[in-house]
């Protein structure tokens, strides 16, 4: 038996485009991935096939949106790759995306769940190499945009501002210098509200200035000062 391949090389020169998306949500304050569970290769992130007459970002939008049953409060385009397996060429583009706290009930597609990101065990090549890049750029952004104000509900603590930075970068940073670079870089409005959490002291709530994170850019230095790793546990009051 002739067991040589039959792909032709008219079809190698035809690509498939897949979008890769990798969608961020807080959940308690930490920080969870969404993406598909238990398929043949395992975890993988969630995908589709752009539309014949969508752009690749409006298809992005639309296949997260399928997937988790909402619509994204931030997408961003990652990076394109070419990959050959089992002699078939494909083209993916990946993306991140991210949903606030308080903004979906759940997924739409019973084939997708979200797990903390600590727990995440993707198992194909290719997926992993997204998710983490995924990863890399929203620690990244944290560093020099208020692109937080995505994944948080409209109002919050200085405290859950400061765990969702924790989780996000992956350690502690010291609080009252946290606090106070966050203040001084004016992207934060203390409003009139309080919030009482069990027996601790009421809490000011706060907010965003801006609803867009290119208005309000934070400093690298500052940020590098501020997000110093620290040993002891993580915030649990004081607000």
């Amino acid at each position: 038996m002739d067991t040589r391949s039959t792909t032709s090389p008219a079809e190698l020169a035809q690509p498939q485009l897949t979008i890769i998306a990798v969608p961020f949500r807080l959940r308690n304050f930490a920080l969870e991935v969404g993406h598909r569970a238990n398929t043949r290769f395992g975890s993988t992130l969630i995908t589709g096939h752009p539309g014949a007459v969508e752009s690749l970002d409006e298809s992005a939008r639309r296949i997260v949106g399928q997937w988790v049953g909402c619509d994204a409060q931030y997408i961003e385009q990652l990076y394109t790759l070419s990959t050959e397996r089992q002699e078939k060429r494909e083209v993916a583009m990946s993306y991140v995306a991210l949903f606030r706290q308080d903004g979906c009930l759940g997924p739409a597609d019973n084939r997708m769940q979200w797990s903390r990101v600590a727990d995440l065990d993707i198992t194909d090549d290719i997926h992993h190499m997204v998710f983490d890049y995924a990863s890399i750029r929203l620690k990244a952004k944290f560093g020099y945009t208020n692109i937080a104000f995505h994944l948080l509900p409209e109002r919050f603590t200085l405290s859950e501002l400061q765990q969702t930075y924790e989780h996000v970068l992956g350690h502690r940073v010291d609080k009252r210098n946290f606090r106070r670079r966050m203040v001084a870089s004016k992207t934060l409005v203390k409003t009139a509200e309080m919030r009482r959490d069990g027996s601790h002291r009421p809490a000011a709530l706060y907010r965003f200035v801006s609803q867009d994170d290119h208005a309000a850019y934070l400093t690298p230095s500052w940020a590098a000062a501020s997000f110093s790793h620290r040993d002891d546990g993580p915030d649990q009051g004081g607000r």
